[in-house]
């Protein structure tokens, strides 16, 4: 049972949604003609067996714990409300590539990225890394917006003039990797005013406590957190 300031909180920091509570689970309700899902990196370099980043595991994780099928439910089911579907994607200048990731740190984590040297892949190859992945292949409807060498969907990009335009102030996340992109894009929403929602069964993390420590401990600090089956649509 929620106290009256509770209560009192959630519809303070919920303006964009209506939150129900019943028998202790949150319904999330939003509004179909001010909300956007915006899918951040889901790209072959980190979602596909082959790709560049596949010693990340983040590929085997989404196909494991289902979360490809159950984007790709979300995305039909938006795409029938007419919610846009905005792709947030990883795009990398080879000339240059290799200066600017100097500053990543030298831990095992980010070698596949660190030690490649982008100039000798490939044009076909490059395009295969870069596109977003067969199972979510964006439409002629969709937005794509490519982010440089930036963790955030926001920095750099047009995204928020694009959500401006479409008279969003709610967004849905979903994508890869959780504790990095998709957060560093939560964050950039939280920033700019947008209420947040991360759909927990359509973000990819690299392992279980990773998905949990920012799905339980990080997201809720920046909006909601729900799954796709929880959002009722009006």
């Amino acid at each position: 049972m929620k106290t009256p300031f509770e209560l009192q909180f959630y519809k303070l920091i919920n303006l964009g949604t209506i939150v129900n509570f019943i028998e202790g689970v949150g319904m999330v309700k939003i509004k179909r003609d001010s909300t956007a899902f915006v899918i951040v990196d889901a790209q072959n370099f980190v979602l596909h067996e082959n790709g560049l980043a596949a010693q990340w595991g983040a590929w085997k994780f989404a196909r494991e714990k289902g979360i490809v099928k159950s984007t790709v439910k979300a995305i039909e089911r938006f795409r029938v409300e007419k919610i846009p579907i905005i792709f947030v994607i990883m795009e990398l200048r080879p000339q240059i590539s290799h200066a600017l990731n100097a500053n990543l740190p030298d831990i095992d984590f980010w070698k596949p990225i660190k030690g490649l040297d982008f100039t000798k892949i490939t044009h076909e190859e490059g395009e295969f890394q870069g596109r977003v992945i067969e199972e979510f292949t964006p439409r002629p409807e969709d937005l794509v917006v490519a982010k440089h060498h930036t963790m955030s969907g926001f920095h750099g990009t047009d995204l928020d003039r694009i959500l401006i335009s479409l008279h969003c102030d709610t967004l849905l996340f979903g994508g890869a990797i959780t504790n990095l992109c998709v957060e560093g894009t939560v964050r950039g929403a939280f920033d700019r005013g947008y209420h947040s929602i991360v759909l927990s069964d359509c973000v990819v993390s690299v392992s279980e406590e990773a998905q949990r420590f920012a799905t339980e401990f990080v997201f809720p600090k920046f909006g909601r957190v729900c799954t796709s089956e929880e959002l009722e649509i009006m």
